[in-house]
């Protein structure tokens, strides 16, 4: 007897795992999803360091690009294999749930504001350690061209003018957030596993921006002694990072499949109708998707990065590490007051 079968689930299938994963996200608790953040940004924190460790070396610099993009990788395979909250995956979970009608476009503002500034404490805490507490690049067993390749890498990324950071920012979470996509393609853990490296490998060589690397790196080469000013970093390097790593998440990797997909939605549990549970969208909800997508977009952006930019800017720089931890006291109340919109009131 003839049997078919299919090797790999289908686009709507992978739209439909993804969905059901940005409920889940969606109903953590603030504290849960910071804690969450934390620990995502400090397996991306260690990635980083372990990838820098073993560059400063290196004399060829494809040969360097080559080592630090092969390791790199166990920080985002932890991130999605032991879970955590990483807000630049994030920007293609969630939306997806919200186009396909699993949870409101509420409750993705929600996620990413919480998941962001887990992220952001996280990164910070981990560049404080690293640098001040462990010693690492700086103390005595490491010497001084481990400072020098932290503090070149960091100078090379202040160097790039809002357009490029911008552009390097998509193009990083396209890759990244392909590693995501692939990931709910999968059931297996070695799969998952070699189907995450591969585009975070690509990302990482190519020198790419990735805005939850870049709070680490900054705070880090900060305290190390690089001449960056933590304004400069929050205003000409993050706020354009973070708003391409959203444009590329959301707009490309996530709208982009699920428009392939044949915009699917779910039905109600109570009348599925024919095809069961998930039914197909029109072109008026993509546009609808897409304008309130973009109004998500622009608020996140506005309450977070661009508002803490603005701080940056206004705070004194004598106050050197206090502009730091006024910015993150800010995000603290701002995803408190995003809490208070009501996360468990999701669709049913």
């Amino acid at each position: 007897m003839k049997q078919d079968f299919q090797l790999y689930p289908s686009i709507v299938e992978t739209i439909s795992e993804a969905s059901h994963a940005a409920e889940t996200k969606c109903r953590l608790s603030l504290s849960q999803g910071v804690v969450l953040g934390m620990i995502a940004a400090a397996y991306l924190a260690l990635a980083t360091t372990l990838a820098l460790a073993l560059g400063a070396t290196i004399v060829s610099p494809s040969v360097q690009k080559l080592v630090q993009g092969a390791v790199f990788p166990v920080g985002l395979i932890a991130v999605v294999i032991a879970v955590s909250e990483l807000s630049t995956g994030n920007y293609l979970v969630t939306p997806l749930g919200a186009m396909t009608g699993c949870v409101h476009w509420r409750h993705v503002l929600y996620n990413w504001g919480v998941s962001y500034t887990g992220n952001f404490l996280g990164s910070f805490a981990l560049a404080a350690v690293i640098i001040y507490g462990a010693h690492v690049f700086t103390g005595a067993m490491w010497g001084q061209q481990w400072v020098d390749h932290l503090t070149k890498t960091v100078l090379t990324k202040a160097s790039l003018s809002p357009f490029e950071a911008f552009w390097r920012g998509v193009l990083c979470i396209w890759l990244v957030d392909l590693a995501i996509w692939q990931a709910y393609r999968v059931k297996e853990i070695v799969a998952k596993f070699l189907l995450i490296w591969f585009p975070t490998f690509a990302f990482f060589a190519l020198g790419l921006e990735h805005s939850v690397v870049n709070m680490f790196l900054f705070p880090a080469a900060i305290f190390a002694g690089a001449p960056i000013s933590w304004s400069h970093f929050l205003l000409n390097n993050l706020t354009p990072v973070v708003l391409g790593n959203i444009v590329g998440g959301t707009f490309i990797v996530g709208m982009l499949y699920w428009f392939s997909a044949g915009l699917p939605v779910r039905k109600a549990e109570s009348n599925p109708g024919p095809g069961g549970n998930s039914g197909t969208g029109s072109f008026p909800l993509l546009a609808a998707n897409f304008a309130k997508g973009g109004v998500v977009m622009l608020i996140f952006f506005g309450l977070f990065p661009a508002a803490a930019a603005g701080l940056g800017l206004l705070l004194p720089k004598q106050w050197g590490i206090g502009v730091p931890l006024a910015v993150m006291g800010y995000l603290a109340l701002a995803a408190f007051a995003l809490s208070r919109m009501g996360r468990h009131r999701l669709v049913e």
